[in-house]
């Protein structure tokens, strides 16, 4: 709770609420940019605003518990959204896991590289987690 607490804190200033609101603004319009450039490899079109849309509800289900890598709660709503918007069910299911992939591999595959490079082991952070998971039971 001290952390979210710390977090909102730093929000007092207008300027770093600001920063904050611009960079959630590009952030958010690259990753619907990546929906867009996914969209062209299928017999599709939808527009900008059903992507940004498509990709707001998406980030809001994966807030939900789930798989690794967000299995299901990824797909189903993306799915749903792109149907609602007149795309076919076997292309929207298509074009939802082939986004998912290109979502989701580059940036897995940076992080195993980063855990290679500073010699991080699987072991170690499950072994570190459990203690944590221990220590907070005391």
């Amino acid at each position: 709770m001290n952390k979210f607490l710390d977090g909102l804190a730093s929000l007092r200033s207008p300027l770093n609420v600001l920063m904050v609101f611009l960079t959630s603004v590009i952030i958010w319009l690259l990753e619907t940019g990546k929906y867009w450039f996914v969209m062209h490899a299928f017999d599709f079109d939808a527009s900008f605003f059903t992507l940004m849309l498509m990709n707001g509800i998406v980030n809001l289900a994966t807030t939900i518990p789930s798989a690794p890598g967000y299995i299901g709660t990824f797909d189903a709503p993306g799915i749903a959204v792109l149907t609602a918007y007149g795309v076919g069910q076997a292309t929207a299911a298509g074009y939802t896991l082939v986004l998912h992939v290109a979502l989701w591999f580059p940036i897995t595959l940076l992080g195993a590289y980063y855990m290679a490079r500073e010699g991080i082991k699987w072991s170690d952070t499950l072994r570190q987690e459990a203690g944590e998971e221990n220590a907070s039971r005391d």
